[in-house]
């Protein structure tokens, strides 16, 4: 509580003590992970939990007031010699994040659900978690961590500029005085703002993801680690050509093509050639390779092999997401009409990403829309035929598809109506959460959404739409996990006139499998191998 005041004095905050004593505000620990391969100004999730002997009992309807995240350690623990007390250390500002709590999800009714909540990618990094390539045992010195630099450097020049473009803006949703407190010099990756990889010694290289990969890491990883050192004109022209064969063949395709896209842009003919192979595979692989460099060539083969292919289709959304073009967001609103449950949910977690992006470019092209109060998510949101509900986004999208209700578990409190005209079915009456029900009788033209607690009673008419249902249920003072609950007890009692479903994208399954599936055997190797 000491640090607590003392943060918010620094921020010119008048009355701490009384703002800290107030039954409305609640001192919480606040935990973020920055996964490896994180940049800066990515977004993470929060954990947010009530501490061992706080008065609060629940943080439902919480906010999360702007904070800064930290790394602490004591001095007994960095020094077991050391003879003072065993002091708390604070470390450098890691993140900085605020935003409204998701709390009892999934089990509202129990009592210690209501003291945690989540704020879903409410969070922004300020420093960046490199990967790390260690050398192996008998190629570690200098000159050869300098040579995979140099060479990784070559074929991935930092696009730092463009992320810079992109991400610049992704924290202007915290307080200014904040981020202004930031140590904004602490940087422990050892890459330089022109790097993407940098030989930190003689056995550890640390490599920044480039753009192009930023939904996807772990793809460049492979990638890099595949780039040739030798420069020998004649060795890799045979190189090439060998790829050039392989890659029509559907047991080597995924390998070649990953060789051949670590080898450049310079690859973007061979990898056009295998567009043309009737291997759905060979297709796929060089479809996929084609994006990641960078070119359209791939697109519209991704996007049938996702209608298609179900083994290969989170690849295909994800590169998709990743090349930022705009026939990639046309091809991606086509998936999302599609009857297939599981490829639109993909899609739309997809194009969700795309128009992200776009709202950002745009902002940073336009200085007008700086001044509209207008965050960048809110107007992807809404292009997404989002409604803000305060309480959780209401998205109504591809109206020509059949019905379907799906909602989200992880990242952001959504809920999507698929097709139109989606409404609850009399008769019914359902519990949701512990104070509010919904009831409808046989013939009924309208519903009821009772909110029943120990210091209210209220009840309220609306129609059988179920975008006007949870439209009401917010108004009433319903949150997030009350409206998920609501809609999944209308599916198990049929309430609905359209099935209710977690938005669960394509599941990825590990390239390993892929790669064994290509080879008609099961998988024999540990993941990584190459």
């Amino acid at each position: 509580r000491s640090m607590l005041e003392k943060e918010l004095r620094q921020r010119k905050i008048d009355n701490v003590s009384k703002l800290l004593d107030s039954t409305n505000n609640a001192l919480v620990q606040v935990t973020g992970f920055i996964p490896a391969g994180c940049r800066k100004h990515d977004l993470i999730d929060l954990e947010v939990t009530l501490p061992d002997g706080t008065p609060a009992t629940s943080l439902r309807g919480g906010y999360l007031q702007a904070c800064v995240l930290r790394n602490y350690e004591t001095t007994k623990n960095l020094d077991p010699d050391y003879k003072g007390g065993n002091r708390l250390l604070t470390g450098h500002p890691l993140a900085v994040g605020k935003g409204p709590l998701v709390v009892g999800f999934g089990n509202p009714d129990e009592p210690a659900a209501l003291k945690k909540g989540r704020v879903w990618e409410g969070a922004v990094t300020m420093v960046e978690r490199p990967f790390f390539l260690v050398m192996k045992k008998d190629d570690k010195s200098a000159r050869i961590a300098n040579a995979v630099a140099g060479r990784i450097n070559l074929k991935f020049p930092d696009d730092g500029k463009k992320q810079e473009f992109v991400q610049r803006h992704r924290q202007l949703y915290l307080l200014e005085d904040v981020t202004q407190q930031l140590n904004d010099s602490f940087d422990s990756s050892g890459l330089g703002r022109g790097d993407a990889a940098k030989a930190i010694s003689g056995d550890l290289v640390n490599v920044r993801v480039p753009f192009a990969y930023r939904y996807n890491p772990e793809r460049y990883l492979r990638v890099a680690r595949l780039i040739p050192l030798s420069d020998d004109a004649a060795v890799q022209s045979k190189y090439r050509a060998r790829l050039h064969k392989m890659l029509l063949d559907p047991h080597d395709c995924i390998r070649a093509a990953l060789r051949l896209e670590a080898l450049g842009k310079d690859s973007v003919a061979a990898l056009k050639k295998g567009l043309e192979s009737p291997a759905p595979l060979v297709r796929f692989a060089a479809a996929e390779a084609l994006v990641y460099l960078g070119s359209t060539g791939g697109v519209e083969e991704l996007a049938n092999l996702a209608r298609t292919q179900h083994n290969v289709r989170a690849y295909a959304l994800i590169a998709l997401a990743g090349l930022n073009e705009s026939v990639c967001r046309i091809k991606l609103n086509e998936l999302l009409a599609t009857d297939d449950v599981e490829l639109r949910a993909g899609a739309f977690q997809a194009l969700r990403l795309t128009v992200a992006e776009e709202c950002r470019f745009e902002k940073l092209r336009d200085p007008r829309k700086e001044r509209d109060g207008e965050t960048d998510l809110e107007r992807a949101m809404r292009r997404l035929g989002g409604e803000n509900l305060q309480a959780f986004w209401l998205h109504r999208v591809a109206p020509n598809s059949a019905p379907a209700v799906n909602f989200a578990e992880t990242k952001r409190a959504e809920i999507i109506l698929f097709g139109k005209d989606i409404r609850v079915v009399a008769p019914v009456r359902v519990r949701a959460g512990e104070e509010f029900i919904l009831s409808a009788d046989v013939g009924d033209a309208r519903c009821f959404i009772s909110r029943i607690g120990e210091r209210t009673e209220q009840r309220q008419a609306c129609a059988l739409q179920l975008d006007d249902v949870l439209r009401k249920l917010v108004e009433l003072g319903g949150q997030y996990p009350e409206a998920v609950d609501l809609l999944t007890k209308l599916h198990n009692q049929q309430g609905l006139n359209c099935p209710v479903a977690i938005l669960s994208p394509p599941p990825a399954p590990p390239l390993e499998e892929l790669l064994a599936e290509a080879h008609g055997t099961a998988k024999t190797r540990a993941p990584g191998g190459e």
